[in-house]
């Protein structure tokens, strides 16, 4: 039983980062080169590549490599549904306790409402094609 705590723990782990999230989010629409991540992310190379490492050490995404490309995916589509589940958690408590997440500016976001809109966003450009 300690043997699954800690795989849990280091799941969870290597999910508590707000640009893996951000990666895996971007992920959720199929397969992509890292330029395309860092496109859509907007984060830097090194940035990314250090992150890519750390989920595919975790066993979230795999690489498939095509002449001098890499491209990612992730290993599991369930993964998104278990963000789609925190975020909807988060919001649920964020109700229960009328805890307001800090903003660092007028354009932030709490996170959960970032990925609630995200997640919208993904459906409706899903039902368009």
């Amino acid at each position: 039983m300690e043997f699954l705590f800690k795989q849990i723990a280091s799941f969870y782990k290597s999910l508590a980062d707000e640009n893996r999230l951000r990666i895996i989010v971007n992920l959720s629409d199929g397969r992509k080169s890292v330029s395309k991540i860092i496109e859509d992310t907007e984060l830097s190379q090194p940035l990314i590549s250090h992150h890519l490492k750390e989920l595919k050490n975790n066993m979230i995404v795999k690489t498939e490599r095509k002449s001098s490309f890499v491209f990612y995916e992730l290993t599991e589509p369930a993964l998104i549904d278990l963000i789609q589940l925190t975020n909807h958690l988060l919001i649920e408590l964020n109700e229960k306790h009328n805890f307001t997440f800090p903003q660092k500016s007028k354009f932030d976001m709490p996170f959960p409402v970032m990925m609630k809109k995200m997640f919208e966003l993904m459906n409706k450009s899903n039902k368009e094609e």
